[in-house]
């Protein structure tokens, strides 16, 4: 393991990037002694810090309630994508983003955001966008490529994405001053009544395969790294060939018929 380490450590400094978003999934993480469960994610928190040693550390803190209805509470609300993004969140962390849904927490300096009442969270204003524009690092510790937010960031950006539709979720949050406001969440949806997958594989291998994503495999460890700036190049540049360039087979089928009978962009209304 302390080969792996090393050489995954010595791609962090060549980038020479200031902040890295980590998806995370332990049980593929690096080999770690379960002694108990604090002193496991404990132990998996002090092997990242160390890997990405001089960088701002951002990890998703993702909570779906405000799609309930209910209010989102930046300092109290779970993490709901995993233990070590909790673990992260309620011990580790110096900020937690308000976004309501797509939320981050993060050690390092705290990225500035507007009030907005009307908020993307995957616009040109974004978390995303800031981590497009600084050259951010992008790894998956353990978790699968299939897990990442990126593409959703891509695709907005991209003003080709004709097979999601926006849809507006209404409710509060308290921000870490205990101020609560009300704020629009405009959050670009999967078709209602419908399977929409995405070539995860192919989108993978072919990141691999132009040297953007590296993977590192050592028995049941497996981490993924890449630059951000470009993973997003490189997808835009797809994209924009073929706009249904993410999807999988089965997926394009339905898409690409029912737009040719649209001849637009999905719509809310056309689902629900």
């Amino acid at each position: 393991m302390k080969n792996l380490y090393k050489n995954i450590k010595s791609l962090i400094i060549k980038y020479n990037s200031d902040r890295i978003l980590i998806h995370s999934d332990v049980l593929f993480g690096f080999k770690i002694k379960f002694e108990d469960h604090k002193h496991f994610l404990e132990s998996h928190t002090t092997m990242l810090k160390g890997l990405c040693e001089g960088l701002d550390i951002w990890m998703p803190a993702f909570n779906y309630d405000f799609c309930k209805g209910k209010t989102f509470d930046v300092k109290q609300d779970v993490s709901q994508v995993g233990n070590l993004s909790e673990y992260f969140r309620s011990n580790i962390s110096e900020w937690r983003s308000p976004i309501p849904v797509f939320s981050f927490a993060g050690l390092g300096v705290k990225p500035t955001l507007s009030d907005k009442i009307e908020i993307d969270p995957f616009d040109g204003d974004s978390l995303f966008a800031i981590l497009h524009r600084k050259k951010g690092l992008l790894m998956h510790y353990g978790s699968g490529f299939h897990t990442t937010t990126l593409i959703h960031y891509v695709e907005r950006i991209s003003e080709k994405l004709f097979y999601r539709y926006d849809k507006v979720f209404k409710s509060d949050i308290i921000d870490e001053n205990n101020i609560k406001r009300a704020v629009n969440l405009n959050y670009h949806v999967r078709p209602l009544g419908y399977s929409l997958g995405y070539d995860w594989k192919k989108l993978e291998q072919e990141l691999i395969e132009n040297n953007l994503l590296f993977k590192f495999k050592e028995g049941r460890t497996c981490i993924l790294i890449g630059g951000i700036e470009d993973i997003v190049f490189f997808w835009l540049s797809k994209l924009n060939d073929d706009p249904l360039y993410f999807l999988d087979d089965k997926t394009r089928l339905w898409v690409d018929e029912k737009l040719k009978i649209l001849n637009r962009p999905f719509l809310l209304t056309d689902f629900e």
